[in-house]
């Protein structure tokens, strides 16, 4: 006759059963659980980086849409002011930022919506807009006028991934890394008003005034 286990030894059995099934979960959700873990981190790095380059960007227009005591700008302030990426980046590196800063003006009689590059600079690293109608750009709302003149700063860096690169790579970028890029329209504040218009214009170093 088939002797019975007593009823303590089956539930030590039953619990040893359930503890090896979850850690056999657990080894199972584990990797998922940090892919999780990282890809929020990454996700809120990734975000910082980018409000900090759209700071920048901001801060650019602003400074540059004031003017300087003279007209156009000195390649001295613009110099400055274009330097200030380094400390509005802080702490991500800003040795690759590409700034290009241009005035604009508007005249919906004869290019409709599309803004025309008045005057423009640039960072060492990057180049300048050429002069005339910007065909990729439209005139942003709220400087839909004629005769409006308004600063308009393009910054773009590229940001490596502290932890996905080598997924990057996989995916086709050799480089393991993707662009940021940031146009900040402002409006002009200094300067001075040029023939008929109304508005005033900042000049940008070697510039001249919008006609």
């Amino acid at each position: 006759m088939r002797q019975l286990k007593p009823a303590g030894s089956a539930v030590a059995a039953l619990a040893r059963c359930r503890a090896g099934s979850a850690m056999t979960e657990f080894a199972l959700l584990l990797p998922v659980l940090l892919l999780i873990l990282a890809g929020v981190s990454e996700y809120a790095h990734a975000i910082d980086n980018w409000r900090k380059l759209t700071l920048l960007a901001r801060t650019v227009s602003d400074l540059t849409a004031q003017g300087d005591t003279q007209n156009p700008v000195s390649s001295g302030l613009m110099g400055d002011i274009l330097a200030s990426s380094s400390a509005v980046l802080r702490p991500f590196d800003s040795s690759g930022v590409k700034i290009v800063v241009s005035a604009m003006g508007v005249d919906l009689t004869k290019l409709n919506l599309v803004p025309k590059v008045c005057s423009s600079t640039a960072s060492a690293n990057a180049t300048a807009r050429g002069l005339g109608g910007a065909a990729d750009l439209t005139v942003p709302p709220g400087f839909q006028t004629t005769g409006v003149r308004y600063i308009l700063t393009e910054a773009s860096m590229d940001y490596r991934p502290m932890l996905g690169s080598a997924l990057l790579k996989l995916f086709g970028q050799a480089s393991g890394t993707f662009s940021f890029k940031v146009s900040m329209p402002w409006p002009a504040r200094g300067g001075r008003k040029y023939g008929a218009n109304t508005y005033t214009e900042v000049i940008l170093p070697g510039g001249a005034e919008c006609k």
